[in-house]
């Protein structure tokens, strides 16, 4: 099992990397080298994806950053193949509960994506070099936390 699999697995927490400039933090679920994320209504605030990004994973014993990591995002269409799985997953892995009618809230106001990890990685950049984060949806200009950098872990 790679480093990226290992944390994407154990930890449920993630930095999307957004070209031109932002940085998302998201809760997720994974499958394998595939990770679940929902936006939207009721959810927390995602942008619309781009098909090739950027995620920053924590590896959850040390809290070290793992990444950047190149993915590959395709939004989960309701009814599509994918759908089940994808929805199955978010709800295994949702702190809050009840799950009573969450799909069908997800299908009408949110969007599911489904990023796919398995593409070849590229060199790790700077982690000094990380784009800003995103300005919280009120429009206060406050910024999410930064992601994970080495310094962040214990001695």
């Amino acid at each position: 099992m790679s480093e990226v699999t290992a944390a994407l697995a154990k930890s449920k927490v993630a930095w999307l990397l957004v070209p031109p400039d932002v940085t998302v933090p998201c809760w997720y679920a994974a499958t394998g080298e595939t990770a679940y994320v929902v936006g939207g209504d009721g959810e927390q605030p995602l942008p619309e994806l781009p098909t090739e990004l950027r995620i920053i994973l924590r590896d959850k014993e040390t809290r070290r950053a793992i990444g950047p990591v190149p993915a590959r995002a395709r939004r989960v269409e309701p009814g599509s193949e994918d759908w089940e799985a994808a929805t199955t997953a978010l709800l295994g892995a949702r702190q809050s509960n009840p799950v009573e009618g969450v799909r069908e809230r997800w299908a009408a106001h949110c969007a599911v994506w489904s990023l796919d990890l398995s593409m070849p990685s590229e060199p790790v950049s700077d982690p000094s070099q990380q784009p800003q984060a995103a300005a919280d949806e009120s429009g206060s200009g406050s910024h999410a936390d930064p992601a994970p950098r080495a310094s962040d872990t214990p001695d």
